[in-house]
């Protein structure tokens, strides 16, 4: 190859080069973007999808030291809510789903939502799990005391008489004690 030869093949290469930096730099321009305005965009899409992913927590009574728990993870509707020893077991962990006048508690291993059995407002009432829904019965605040009270019934989420026993079934009652603490 001769001198002339190469300095051109090298010239043509240069220009390629510079081209495509130009383009690089300019084309942000041209399309009325920034490589900044790209990078926000990422940033707000990775925010909103943090957002919608739940966080999963245990939901740990203060009086009894034990954890809510779908027994076995039982996925049938209806199956009434216990204490178990705190563990890694996702039948213990719960999300809470921002709703009108409070929370609305799914499980992870079922997906299934806290709930009191026929919506009913007597002291009592079992614990269960139910279709997630928008009735009140699901609705649970959590209020300055660290108790969740139930929307529908205005009782407390409750371990009866702060037994530690495992497999003692939750239930709902006139909002007083330790037995309704709930951290998660």
């Amino acid at each position: 190859m001769t001198r002339s030869r190469a300095s051109a093949t090298s010239r043509v290469r240069r220009r390629a080069v510079g081209l495509a930096a130009l383009a690089l730099v300019g084309a942000p321009a041209l399309t009325g973007s920034s490589l900044t305005g790209t990078a926000s965009a990422a940033e707000s899409a990775a925010t909103a999808a943090a957002a919608e992913t739940p966080v999963y927590a245990r939901l740990y009574n203060q009086g009894t030291g034990k954890c809510l728990a779908v027994p076995s993870a039982n996925p049938a509707n209806g199956v009434v809510l216990i204490q178990w020893t705190c563990s890694t077991s996702a039948s213990q962990y719960w999300t809470l789903e921002p709703v009108t006048n409070g929370y609305r508690v799914r499980n992870q291993a079922t997906g299934k939502c806290l709930s009191i059995g026929s919506s009913s407002t007597d002291g009592g009432a079992k614990a269960i799990q139910w279709p997630c829904s928008a009735n009140t019965d699901q609705v649970w605040a959590h209020d300055e005391t660290d108790r969740l009270r139930n929307d529908n019934s205005s009782l407390c989420l409750a371990i009866p008489n702060s037994t530690t026993t495992n497999g003692t079934e939750a239930m709902q009652w006139t909002c007083s004690g330790r037995d309704q603490q709930w951290l998660w």
